[in-house]
């Protein structure tokens, strides 16, 4: 008998309760969860049965099913388990698995009659097809794996793909880990507390979301099916979500009344550094630490005896550092997330079109912004250097409205989909299928950026015209007055296959970080050899004026990120300086007469190891620039502010 032994459910329960009561399961299905389970008791054709007419199907019930009887819980199979990126890969690779999906989603049924063979329709037609509709079937959920969470997508069997939409559903349906089996199951249970024979069985397709405008959103992912009113595709009049706040962030503290950077005893003990006496670094960084090789500088093993520290971990108690540490200055600055968490970024970039005078209502205008009735409302209210993005968290309603917009307008739809915070083109991808941006904003806090569709691409003999981007490292040295150096080299990532847009899961064509995969080639070329290769390829595009535009982009973006108090904007620490490494692309603007550079992202605490290599005295370089007082012109960096 299944669970006789009561340590063994004792022992699921520990592991799953919290997972079922989040999902809103009855507790008196728990122990009918864990049997089930156990058993592999797939039941639910018991109770129900799929009925077709040759084009639609329906999930209808054949024996009354009472939300009372905890045996009337039912696990549903996921057929199909997936990465977003791996869709075509998938269906190519296994077998059969491109057949039963087209009889899951209909794709290839010419007139109701069955669907087309590969020899009628071709695999490769087929996959394309699947490729876009499986999305709207497609369900997901998040696993945490090492230090992030990882979507993951799945395709319910047949049962519980077909079951239909309500507005007043009788079943309700959601994902379940098992985390010690390691695999996972939907769960679907009633709502009502009886369900009588021959009876449809529905379930809400926007998991139970009640703000009108979300619900609104997720409901056009079926558009041509289910009438959408987008005029709920608003904003309300103020975020019922704070993103300065949500997620972990915490407010940090500051000091309350600390001198003046001149008077400031961490500015006078850096500033009287000399080689005899000189500045004590800790840092987490072994590559920083050997590559820190000027008597200015000596490297400590604590942080305790260092009046410099670099550390890769969040700080955020720059009060309690200012009283029990005055004179130790640390590599970031209070609230910089606003410049280096994607959804933050796209905020500042939205302040910097608000007026000085009206900044301190940003928040509130950028919301009627979004609700305008303007046509070129998405447009208005982003500056000429960062492309048109949305909040997935709070915006989920505007975006799509702008895709609807951009749809019935005949305007290129694809977007690249980011989360908030992880780097390195980790969790990022790249469409225009709007039910896979939907789906994928289930999962964890995102943001949406339209595509760079006509990108600068840079010719690459052994490839062709690829898509490149530009790393500039930024030195932040003081927030008011704002004080930002330019590390005068550059760096570069490119592409290994042509552009164009297509193929958008295909990541070698468009994305350009390569250094952390093990089987693409890293192309590398230094900023001087590829300035040249550059003016060259475009002669009336010299690097000069592109780097003019760059430096003019920098300054917009950290006025703007500084002209609020905290949590809404950066705030001035003499104990602070920092690092950052900005992405860029370029592209053109409409009639192709200039080159753009459109900022990507702010990355704390880059990976510099590539800038050790070719450059041996590059901290050497940047901290003289942060800490000290030397003459600049004898170092390669350049004040932008």
């Amino acid at each position: 008998m299944i669970g006789k032994d009561a340590h063994e459910y004792q022992d699921f329960l520990t592991l799953h309760k919290a997972q079922l009561a989040h999902a809103g399961i009855p507790e008196h299905y728990y122990r009918t969860v864990y049997e089930k389970i156990e058993l592999e008791k797939y039941d639910s054709g018991d109770y129900m049965m799929m009925l077709t007419d040759g084009v639609n199907w329906e999930v209808q019930s054949t024996t009354t099913i009472e939300s009372g009887d905890a045996n009337t819980i039912f696990l549903v199979d996921h057929c199909w388990t997936f990465h977003a990126e791996q869709v075509k890969k998938a269906l190519r690779g296994i077998p059969g698995l491109a057949q039963r999906m087209s009889s899951l989603t209909g794709v290839g049924y010419p007139d109701g009659d069955g669907y087309e063979s590969e020899e009628e329709t071709g695999l490769e037609e087929l996959i394309e097809k699947l490729t876009e509709k499986i999305w709207d079937l497609a369900e997901t959920y998040t696993i945490q794996k090492d230090d992030e969470k990882v979507t993951v997508c799945y395709m319910m069997d047949e049962l519980g793909s077909r079951i239909s939409h309500s507005e007043t559903p009788n079943m309700k349906m959601a994902p379940f880990f098992h985390i010690t089996k390691q695999f996972a199951v939907t769960l679907m249970w009633p709502i009502e507390d009886e369900i009588p024979p021959e009876t449809s069985i529905t379930r809400d397709i926007t998991l139970g979301e009640t703000d009108g405008g979300k619900r609104a959103a997720r409901l056009a992912i079926f558009r041509d099916n289910i009438e959408i009113d987008t005029g709920d595709l608003r904003m309300g009049e103020v975020e019922k979500l704070n993103p300065y706040t949500m997620y972990g962030r915490k407010d940090q503290t500051l000091p309350d009344d600390a001198p003046d950077d001149a008077e400031h005893p961490a500015s006078l003990r850096v500033m009287s550094a000399t080689p005899a006496d000189p500045i004590k670094v800790f840092t987490d960084l072994k590559f920083m630490a050997e590559a820190l090789t000027d008597p200015l500088f000596k490297v400590v093993n604590s942080d305790k005896d260092a009046d410099f520290i670099s550390s890769s971990d969040i700080f955020d108690k720059f009060k309690e550092f200012y009283e029990e540490h005055p004179t130790k200055i640390i590599n970031q600055f209070p609230n910089e997330n606003v410049v280096c968490c994607k959804d933050l970024l796209l905020k500042v970039a939205r302040r910097s079109m608000i007026p000085d005078e009206d900044r301190e209502r940003s928040d509130e205008l950028i919301i009627e912004r979004l609700n305008s009735e303007s046509k070129s409302w998405a447009e208005d209210m982003h500056p000429w250097w960062f492309p048109i993005g949305f909040d997935l968290v709070n915006e989920l309603p505007v975006f799509v409205r702008n895709y609807l917009e951009r749809e019935a307008a005949g305007l290129d739809n694809s977007w690249i989909i980011k989360p908030w915070n992880l780097s390195r083109g980790r969790g990022t991808y790249v469409t225009s299928n709007l039910a896979m941006i939907v789906k994928l904003d289930y999962t964890s806090p995102k943001v949406v950026q339209k595509y760079i569709e006509d990108p600068v691409l840079f010719y690459r003999g052994d490839v062709g015209r690829v898509k490149f981007d530009v790393r500039y490292v930024i030195l932040l040295k003081s927030v008011k007055p704002l004080k930002i150096f330019k590390y005068n080299v550059f760096w570069l990532r490119f592409a290994n296959k042509p552009f164009a847009l297509d193929e958008f899961d295909e990541y070698e064509k468009h994305f350009t970080v390569m250094n952390y995969s093990e089987t693409a080639e890293l192309k590398q070329i230094g900023d001087l050899e590829f300035m040249e290769m550059f003016e060259q390829q475009y002669p009336d595009h010299p690097w000069e004026g592109i780097d003019r535009r760059i430096c003019e982009m920098i300054k917009e973006c950290f006025t703007s990120a500084s002209c609020l108090p905290p949590p809404r904007g950066m705030a001035h620490s003499a104990q602070s300086r920092a690092i950052y490494a900005l992405d860029m692309m370029l592209k053109w603007n409409e009639d192709k007469t200039e080159m753009v550079p459109q900022l990507l992202e702010c990355n704390f605490n880059p990976d510099n190891q590539r800038a050790c290599k070719y450059h041996p005295n590059f901290y050497n370089h940047c901290l003289k620039a942060l800490l000290s007082d030397v003459d600049i012109s004898e170092i390669p960096v350049t004040e932008i502010s």
